[in-house]
């Protein structure tokens, strides 16, 4: 896939990542990716308009956020507020708890990441590093980041790494940078924009800019490391046709514009409309366990964080004995516990586990208000599918049968389209 970043109002880290997420990387996999490399945060990933144009917005919330700032505030990651994040300083003069890039770097190495997104993922955030360094004047492994700023640094920077490996990206190009004028205020006092962080990354790495008269910060560093670590030149759209469309949202309205990053996505033809991500099977052969009983394993699996698929399937075994193959699909890191729950409530003595890559097919997930209420549409390869229990509870609604609601919505939805 080859990849367009177009920035008509700057970058920053959660934009790439909402965008991403509505270009088609898929939220669950890559929730469960997240999971393990740190406890205490949490998202919301919404739907909204900016300027008139719709798009995702994307905030993560950490447990370690002061109580002003979680969740009516803008903090941090957020982009275009009036308190830009200070990430990085060289000094712990004040009471906040804070996080050393080596901290961060072994999070990362101890995390379940594919090797891929975790490479990728420690060069953005040393590349941020590197420049944090320099305004300071120190030392690398002296640049601190606070513990609030590198919550939300992490899950975006991880994200974003994660984000670019699900999609096959092969070649990365963004458009010329508007960084935003005037002043912003931090703990340290009042910064110049572009803040100094940035204005670093964009001078080595040659970025090119474009002059706006927008006041305000319109690139923060997160975005600025993405940016600069992703995209292999800037210049004019050079995609000879566009597949697909990401926007991600920022933090607020600008006049005058959309406050959004567009992912604009050429799809390469020998690969397809396809995403990539790792899972783990587990299987386990089961011919003496009561048949009531896997109604109620069923149930205790799905409600497993990680649980992506569960599948019986009627097999014959040793002796001629009819058995069952139980196997789980489960998103990585979570694997061990839950061969322990299948230890536990099966009478199985054993389970396999093995990691798979796996491709899947883009897909979003929209709400439509219908006549008969609003029915949420799982859509891929350009393909709908109207969500079952959405169907079912109509059904419930109207008195009538699933195939009665059926034949009823298709129509009202294609007129719709």
């Amino acid at each position: 896939m080859k990849l367009h970043i177009d920035l008509p109002s700057g970058i920053a880290g959660n934009m790439f990542l909402a965008a991403a997420i509505d270009l088609g990387v898929a939220v669950e996999p890559l929730q469960q990716a997240l999971q393990g490399l740190l406890s205490g945060w949490s998202w919301s990933i919404t739907p909204a308009q900016r300027g008139g144009l719709r798009g995702l917005y994307l905030q993560v919330f950490s447990s370690d956020t002061p109580q002003h700032d979680h969740p009516h505030h803008d903090h941090h990651h957020d982009h275009h507020h009036d308190h830009p994040h200070d990430h990085g300083h060289c000094h712990a003069h004040d009471s906040h708890p804070h996080r050393s890039l080596s901290t961060i770097l072994g999070l990362i190495e101890r995390s379940t990441l594919p090797a891929a997104v975790q490479s990728l993922a420690a060069r953005i955030f040393t590349c941020l590093g590197e420049a944090e360094a320099a305004v300071h004047g120190c030392h690398i492994e002296e640049v601190h980041f606070h513990e609030v700023g590198a919550v939300d640094a992490i899950i975006d920077i991880c994200g974003a790494a994660y984000a670019y490996w699900a999609l096959g990206v092969s070649e990365c190009t963004a458009s010329p940078v508007a960084t935003g004028n005037g002043f912003v205020a931090c703990a340290h006092g009042r910064l110049p924009v572009p803040v100094p962080a940035v204005a670093e990354l964009l001078r080595r790495h040659g970025v090119a800019l474009r002059p706006d008269t927008v006041q305000g910060e319109l690139v923060t560093p997160t975005g600025a490391a993405i940016l600069v670590t992703l995209a292999q030149r800037y210049g004019a759209l050079p995609l000879t046709r566009i597949d697909r469309i990401g926007h991600g949202l920022g933090s607020r309205e600008i006049a005058g514009r959309a406050n959004l990053l567009r992912l604009l996505a050429q799809d390469d033809p020998e690969e397809g409309s396809v995403l990539r991500d790792t899972v783990t099977m587990l299987s386990t052969h089961i011919d003496d366990m009561n048949p009531e009983w896997y109604g109620g394993l069923s149930e205790q699996l799905w409600q497993q964080a990680g649980v992506l698929d569960v599948a019986l399937t009627a097999i014959t075994m040793k002796k001629g004995r009819p058995g069952v193959c139980l196997e789980v699909m489960a998103a990585d890191g979570q694997a061990e516990a839950i061969a322990a729950l299948l230890l536990q409530h099966s009478t199985a003595l054993g389970v396999r586990m093995q990691s798979v890559p796996r491709l899947l097919l883009p897909r979003r997930m929209r709400e439509v208000e219908s006549p008969w209420g609003v029915v949420r549409i799982k859509e891929a390869a350009g393909v709908g599918k109207v969500e079952y229990a959405d169907l079912w509870a109509m059904a419930q609604r109207e008195g009538c049968s699933v195939p009665q609601m059926q034949q009823r919505l298709l129509p009202w939805l294609a007129e719709q389209r």
